[in-house]
């Protein structure tokens, strides 16, 4: 049960990490990122200190990327950089999607062992409630099994549904840019 539960609490961790960092970012769909990318396409780039990272990242490596096979290269180092942070946690709550449920059922295996075992000792009258106690102690581990992948692959498809919509949001204000680059430069620099 040890394991299960460092387990559980490294997913716990994980969740509320992933939850303020997403909190932080904020919607691919909000307000402020719609205005960012309708005044890229208008050809208008805002204070890049007035903006946010990664957006912020973004859109300053393009800007001081000299040619487009440069800002190219920019916006796919930056995309692979940004994933890597967005994806923080991930493998971790994949190994215990998985490995959740077989410890459940370690802890269901070695506590039928146990109240096996504790059956055959002197007292036969206290047999009931050595039985009753084991099986309680396999039921909670087998529950406890199945709520950590549970949590855990929840938490992973909201971080991974998130980061597939900022790593797009990335994208199109790269493209945006792309599209009015020469205005964007001139009127920035």
């Amino acid at each position: 049960m040890v394991p299960l539960l460092l387990l559980s609490v490294a997913v716990v961790a994980i969740a509320f990490d992933r939850a303020r960092f997403w909190r932080e970012l904020g919607s691919a769909g909000s307000r402020r990122w719609q205005r960012l990318e309708q005044d890229l396409l208008a050809g208008a780039l805002p204070p890049l200190a007035s903006l946010q990272a990664p957006a912020a990242d973004l859109l300053r490596r393009l800007t001081a990327a000299q040619g487009e096979a440069a800002r190219q290269l920019e916006l796919q180092l930056c995309l692979q950089l940004e994933s890597q942070r967005m994806a923080r946690g991930e493998r971790i709550l994949e190994a215990s999607a998985a490995l959740g449920p077989l410890l459940g059922l370690l802890g269901t295996v070695t506590g039928l062992m146990r109240t096996f075992a504790s059956l055959g000792g002197p007292s036969a009258a206290a047999s009931a409630d050595v039985v009753a106690l084991g099986i309680s102690e396999v039921l909670v581990a087998t529950a406890m099994g199945i709520l950590l992948a549970l949590l855990a692959v929840v938490v992973l498809r909201i971080n991974t549904a998130f980061r597939s919509s900022h790593l797009a949001l990335l994208e199109r204000l790269a493209l945006a840019f792309e599209l009015n680059h020469q205005q964007l430069i001139s009127s920035h620099g």
